[in-house]
């Protein structure tokens, strides 16, 4: 997500994610830039963000990338647990 460390901790540790999940800050959204996966929101006060989107990735390689456009259809937990089925 595009925030500090402090806030992914926080949001980790409230969702009881432990070490099944890793929170990965990309405070200056170098990352969402770097995959074209950049939002700017700068004109409504939000600044540059990260669109919705879930990553599959096996020993650093990414497996599949989806995209959400307003929904949670393709980002969805159980789409991405089906693609581990």
């Amino acid at each position: 997500a595009v925030n500090d460390p402090f806030v992914m901790g926080a949001w980790g540790k409230d969702q009881g994610v432990g070490d099944k999940v890793m929170m990965v800050a990309d405070g200056s959204a170098k990352f969402a830039e770097a995959t074209g996966l950049v939002l700017d929101l700068t004109e409504r006060g939000l600044g540059k963000r990260v669109q919705r989107f879930a990553m599959l990735v096996d020993d650093g390689v990414v497996k599949s990338i989806h995209i959400d456009e307003g929904t949670f259809e393709k980002t969805s937990a159980e789409q991405m647990l089906s693609e581990l089925g």
